[in-house]
């Protein structure tokens, strides 16, 4: 069976060439690594440089609409998959209905409208920086710095804005984000708008004149008003995500397969020093489907792929997977004991502590597949030595340190894992979920099966001397006391 590879799809990391799976360091970003893209301009791209002067943007009262992921006159979802975190509200309703952590409301509330309507009219009457016509986001450096970062600012042009294809936008720096479009707004597929330095996803907002896409597979960050014009919608591409709002009274929103979440009111997005990681590993191996998830952790990901939220603070955080139809969420599985799953929920829920990176990943097995997953997972006891275990038996041969684990797709059958133990460390239990004995793991078909082995550093070995080995010292002592004394003696004489 081929080597499984856990890729670590993030800015400037790659994957370790090993099968398990590395912790990532804090300070990553926060933004579905299958999203991320490494920063670069595109051979003979013609970047626009531009000075921007100090205008102190101030966010709006959003009122009634500040809970609302979606506001719309027609909400438009034909496929299955679509989570969302936070309030919808609309008059005509989607073919599919999406999972909704919120309330659903029809019609939209006539105050969310007024409310909509005058947040727009804040937005449009503060002082903005022109960046030009019809721009790429991506191509725009702003004094000096690398195409496609923003600081905090309010940014127009006289036509469409755009970003491209593959590329990332920066959002960096605590402050006001306004992008001002006379024209449309289109983020074209597997693009990312992502925050950095402080920057809030609750502070960041669009208000095109025009209509809204949002492209395939791309992560997006901030509130998208809709265009001015009767009619003008905001549109979500397949798998997208957005961690922001969708307000479109009066007009439609379109969604397919997508992630959307409400952001944190900015007090509340606090700077930290943890990272939480989701981790999709899929039954049978390689699977290209979407698996969308909400809470602290937002994104859509598929087989080996992650989402990691960084910059947080120590405390508790959630994860929440929407369950496809055909499959089946079959084990959780975190590399920390205090954190945990919940399959009856297909939540993850994260206990973290300062300075900490917990991963938790999540296991989902087709309704028709016929082989089973073998989890290994390592828990060390003092955890930051940096020692590695070794593992032989039926899964290969393979090493783990503390928190880390593999997982193997199998067919049907019984499966051997025994541990190395190093010098100066003890195993002090090695169990599976399902009951077996790591030497004998039996494993049906579907079934997702984790064994967790756990080592404690020994004490330090002291010599055990018999009884007459402690007579043949003391004599040995006298000895050398005796010859000693007499040593001193003759020195008098």
């Amino acid at each position: 069976m081929a080597t499984r590879e856990n890729y670590l799809r993030i800015m400037s990391l790659r994957a370790p060439n090993t099968r398990c799976l590395r912790p990532v360091s804090p300070g990553v970003g926060v933004f579905p690594p299958r999203m991320a893209r490494i920063f670069q301009a595109s051979a003979g791209a013609a970047l626009l440089l531009l000075s921007v002067p100090a205008f102190s943007q101030t966010a709006p009262d959003l009122g009634s609409t500040s809970s609302f992921a979606i506001v719309s006159e027609t909400y438009s979802n034909t496929t299955a998959g679509t989570a969302i975190d936070g309030d919808v509200c609309f008059t005509t309703g989607p073919a599919v209905d999406p999972t909704v952590n919120g309330t659903v409301q029809t019609p939209c509330p006539a105050q969310t409208g007024t409310d909509q309507n005058a947040a727009r009219s804040d937005l449009d009457s503060q002082s903005c920086t022109s960046i030009g016509a019809a721009v790429a986001l991506d191509e725009v450096s702003i004094d000096g710095g690398p195409p496609g970062e923003f600081p905090p600012g309010c940014y127009s042009s006289t036509g469409a804005m755009s970003i491209t294809t593959g590329t990332t936008v920066t959002l960096s720096g605590d402050g006001v984000y306004i992008f001002r479009p006379d024209g449309a707004l289109d983020a074209a597929a597997d693009s990312s708008v992502v925050t950095a330095d402080g920057a809030c996803t609750d502070n960041v907002f669009w208000t095109p004149t025009g209509g809204t896409t949002i492209g395939a597979n791309s992560a997006f960050v901030g509130t998208v008003f809709r265009g001015t014009a009767d009619g003008l919608s905001i549109t979500l591409g397949d798998s997208a995500s957005l961690e922001g709002r969708a307000l479109a009274f009066g007009s439609t929103v379109t969604t397919a397969n997508n992630a959307i979440a409400v952001p944190s009111a900015c007090d509340q997005q606090q700077t930290g020093t943890g990272t939480i990681i989701v981790e999709k590993q899929t039954n049978p191996q390689g699977s290209t489907q979407g698996f969308s998830f909400t809470g602290d952790a937002l994104g859509v990901i598929a087989d080996g792929e992650q989402i990691v939220v960084d910059n947080l603070a120590a405390g508790n955080y959630s994860a929440t997977e929407a369950v496809p139809e055909d499959w089946e969420l079959t084990d959780i599985v975190c590399n920390d004991t205090d954190s945990s799953g919940d399959l009856g929920t297909a939540t993850a829920d994260f206990v973290l502590d300062a300075g900490e990176t917990v991963t938790c990943a999540f296991v989902n097995t087709e309704l028709t597949a016929t082989d089973g997953t073998i989890t290994i997972l390592k828990q060390a006891d003092p955890s930051d030595t940096g020692e590695s275990f070794d593992f032989s038996g039926d899964l290969g041969s393979f090493s783990l340190m503390h928190g880390e684990f593999i997982v193997e797709t199998r067919p049907p059958g019984t499966y051997a894992v025994s541990e190395t133990v190093p010098a100066d460390w003890q195993l002090d239990s090695a169990t599976c979920d399902n009951g077996s004995s790591p030497d004998a793991i039996a494993l049906e078909a579907g079934e997702s099966v984790t064994c967790t082995f756990s080592n404690s550093r020994g004490p330090l070995s002291i010599p055990i001397f018999s009884q007459g080995g402690i007579a043949l010292i003391v004599l040995m002592m006298l000895m050398i006391a005796v010859f000693s004394m007499r040593h001193i003696d003759l020195n008098r004489r």
